[in-house]
């Protein structure tokens, strides 16, 4: 970068690098700092210095979108600026536009996309801030979250989906919200999660809203007409038990493959009625005295303790005797988020699915068999939510009660079976 003086102005050059002289189209860039003043031409000298070396960068690694990442730069320098400076700025904007229009001016419309004159616009209202991308503020939005890693990552994804239809943030009003959900209903889209989908983006909307980068008064995602639920969407769960026969079916077919694990896998789940996720994050030294204590459940009431079935006991000795990483389910691979139940699920799935059950049958079908073998027996049903940890909505047993003791919960664990 040097200055020269031209007819009482200062210039800034800059000699561009000859292996990014062809994508930039030139061999220099010159730029009058408008002014005579050579202090004032040195601090105006220094931004276009950063804006030249991003964009012998930007050449050199190849852009997506050179125009937005250029309109990002400048509206960082116009919000930086001094007062004084911020006209200055905003007539090299335009300055800038104009050169865009006239080099997209040679393309063909059909080949960018874009005509000319809306490339520049594009420019403009970014650089100016009259144009802000939707998901801008995701990343920090989402660092203000107490959110397991999971939850953050499908929040994410679903801000940058929608994204993909609304790129800006003055592209959201609730008219074309209202499209877009009847296009996802159109496209058999469930509508619960449809429901979700707005329910995590009415969340960055409103962290979108306490930054004032969007207007109080603008409520887009509010009074939406929802798609009908289908009549499946309209039963409770169509997820079904697997008979008592069934269940033994599975666990010789995973003996029969030499799946140890997955096999232990359905010995605890066909005796404790335990969700798999609970299952493969139990460790070693939440089971004594023949006693399982699920902790970390889903919900308040997962927080429970089971009795080993006596039929249960052969099996949950050898793994306690056996584990090299302090879990009952020794060796399994978590994944990204630490589940350590993804893996083994999917075996099971392909296990269950070459035995012809389909998408009705689940590993949670067995907590359905086993609440299923539970009622026939006749349990109470407070007793068997004690046993499965669901919530118990009467007032007597839901909210005065300490719960089932471990001995009447033993007893009605051992009125359970399954054929030989």
């Amino acid at each position: 970068m040097y200055l020269e003086k031209r007819r009482q102005r200062w210039y800034a050059l800059h000699d561009i690098p000859s292996d990014v002289q062809g994508v930039l189209g030139r061999r220099r860039f010159v730029q009058s700092l408008e002014t005579e003043d050579k202090a004032t031409a040195r601090q105006r000298a220094a931004i276009l210095e950063a804006q030249w070396l991003s964009e012998i960068s930007k050449a050199r690694k190849g852009s997506t979108d050179p125009i937005e990442e250029d309109a990002l730069f400048w509206r960082k320098i116009l919000e930086n600026a001094p007062t004084h400076e911020r006209g200055v700025i905003r007539h090299r904007i335009m300055h800038k536009a104009r050169r865009i229009a006239r080099v997209h001016d040679g393309e063909n419309p059909e080949d960018t996309g874009t005509e000319p004159h809306d490339q520049a616009a594009r420019f403009i209202g970014i650089a100016t801030g009259q144009l802000t991308r939707l998901d801008e503020h995701l990343e920090e939005y989402l660092r203000t979250l107490n959110n397991e890693a999971k939850t953050v990552d499908m929040k994410r994804a679903t801000v940058q989906r929608f994204a993909e239809e609304f790129p800006y943030l003055q592209d959201v009003q609730r008219k074309t919200v209202q499209r877009w959900v009847n296009k996802l209903g159109e496209g058999g889209k469930a509508v619960a999660t449809i429901r979700r989908s707005l329910s995590e983006l009415r969340g960055y909307w409103a962290y979108l809203t306490s930054i004032e980068a969007v207007s109080e008064n603008a409520l887009p995602f509010e009074k939406l007409s929802m798609p009908k639920a289908s009549k499946k969407e309209n039963g409770s769960d169509d997820r079904q038990p697997f008979t008592a026969e069934e269940v033994v079916k599975l666990l010789n077919a995973a003996v029969e493959k030499n799946d140890k694990p997955l096999a232990d896998l359905i010995r605890l789940g066909m005796w404790t009625g335990a969700r798999i996720e609970e299952l493969c994050a139990l460790k070693v030294d939440k089971v004594a005295h023949d006693v399982i204590a699920i902790e970390d459940a889903k919900t308040a009431a997962g927080w429970r303790k089971v009795p080993v079935h006596s039929k249960l006991k052969p099996t949950m000795d050898r793994l306690l005797g056996s584990s090299e990483d302090g879990y009952v389910l020794s060796g399994l691979t978590p994944n990204k988020y630490g589940d350590r139940s993804n893996a083994i699920g999917k075996r099971f799935g392909r296990l269950k699915a070459a035995l012809g059950f389909g998408e009705a049958h689940v590993y949670h079908s067995l907590r359905k068999t086993v609440a299923t073998l539970l009622e026939d027996a006749g349990v109470p049903e407070n007793v068997s939510a004690d046993i499965l940890g669901h919530d118990k909505p009467t007032m007597t047993y839901g909210l005065y009660s300490g719960g089932t003791s471990i001995d009447t919960k033993r007893k009605a664990l051992e009125l359970i079976g399954y054929p030989s």
